[in-house]
């Protein structure tokens, strides 16, 4: 079978969340066997090697005024002049609402959908125009698709996808060795509303944490500024890294990856990015999304109390954070492997389109 992926994102190491997930699905389909193409696409040359399947494309040029009055009648995130010659057997999917645009008129049409507008837009203030127009554009997506398919459950839920397919990781050779010190560690793009709602949440529970377990500490790096006040936590073992090289430079210094995350919809990479290092992960129902076995991730409620009192347990616990961090490190083997994910994407394609 003949699959085509369409992104904004590169496929590269190191990337964004969704180039990493492009760049997996990619890897387990050639492992199955199957021809895979990517095409990436952008305003500016993505100045880094791409890998042997994949190829850039130049985003097409429009005056400003044309494609405001075309956005009218068109969703904003579906007025992109990418359009591409594609094979009628090539299964083509589109792995963001604006690359879709670039496959629609192919037969074999596919929408990957990482996180449903409507929910996220609810959970974090987005009834704005720009909010009204990622929801008209996803619902054109699903109705023009023909075949949808969604990366948790919630989502497929939300949108009426087709089929779940579970969100590929390419696991690192080794886990990283786990940490004795009570640490607490968070990495994140800072800028990202989702992100800066569950850092505020960690700060507000990290007083209660330091109550249960006095020498705890808390590690808290990534792109983009912080509150102004996380900081000023020092004092109360909070350490403030900023953006680092590796993920690997914060993650090795985890005893547990805490994520209290607000309830956005889709699988949260920085979730699945820290089980596949081996690393005992504390999240909320929502961070917890798209994990394929339940128990491979420690999951607390979203209040301030709820959670610290659930961090301060696991902290405290080292064997307890050893159990999970086994079991969250086999679920990215077995599950959420590109192979394993790529033969239930295969699977949705072929009952929707024959072999």
């Amino acid at each position: 079978m003949k699959f085509l992926f369409v992104s904004t994102h590169l496929p590269v190491a190191g990337g964004t969340a969704t180039g990493g997930v492009v760049r997996a699905a990619a890897q387990g389909l050639l492992e199955l066997g199957h021809d895979v193409e990517v095409v990436t696409w952008s305003a500016s040359d993505p100045h880094a090697d791409l890998p042997a399947y994949a190829r850039w494309l130049p985003a097409p040029v429009e005056p400003w005024p044309r494609r405001r009055l075309r956005g009218l009648v068109r969703p904003r995130s579906r007025s992109s002049l990418l359009r591409l010659d594609i094979d009628p057997e090539t299964v083509a999917i589109a792995e963001e609402f604006p690359s879709f645009a670039a496959v629609e008129h192919a037969p074999r049409a596919v929408l990957s959908v990482h996180y449903s507008t409507a929910l996220d837009h609810r959970a974090v203030s987005g009834r704005g125009r720009a909010g009204a127009q990622d929801r008209r554009a996803e619902r054109r997506a699903i109705g023009d698709a023909a075949l949808v398919t969604a990366y948790s459950s919630r989502v497929a839920e939300a949108v009426g996808a087709t089929a779940v397919v579970p969100v590929p990781v390419i696991a690192p050779a080794t886990s990283l060795r786990l940490v004795d010190e009570p640490v607490a560690a968070l990495l994140a793009d800072w800028s990202w509303a989702p992100n800066r709602v569950a850092v505020e949440r960690l700060l507000a529970a990290w007083p209660l944490v330091r109550e249960r377990v006095p020498a705890a500490r808390l590690v808290l790096a990534g792109r983009g500024a912080l509150p102004a006040d996380a900081g000023a936590g020092a004092r109360d073992g909070v350490e403030v890294l900023g953006q680092v090289p590796d993920a690997t430079d914060l993650l090795a210094q985890a005893a547990v990856v805490a994520f209290p995350c607000p309830a956005t919809s889709g699988p949260k990479m920085k979730v699945f990015e820290a089980m596949s290092y081996g690393l005992p992960v504390l999240t909320t129902a929502a961070g917890a999304e798209g994990v394929a076995d339940a128990d491979a991730v420690a999951v607390a409620g979203e209040r301030p109390d709820e959670f610290a009192a659930a961090l301060a347990d696991l902290l405290a616990d080292p064997a307890s954070r050893a159990a999970l961090a086994q079991r969250a490190r086999a679920a990215i083997e077995s599950a959420h492997a590109p192979a394993a994910s790529g033969a239930v994407r295969v699977a949705a394609a072929t009952a929707r389109f024959g072999a």
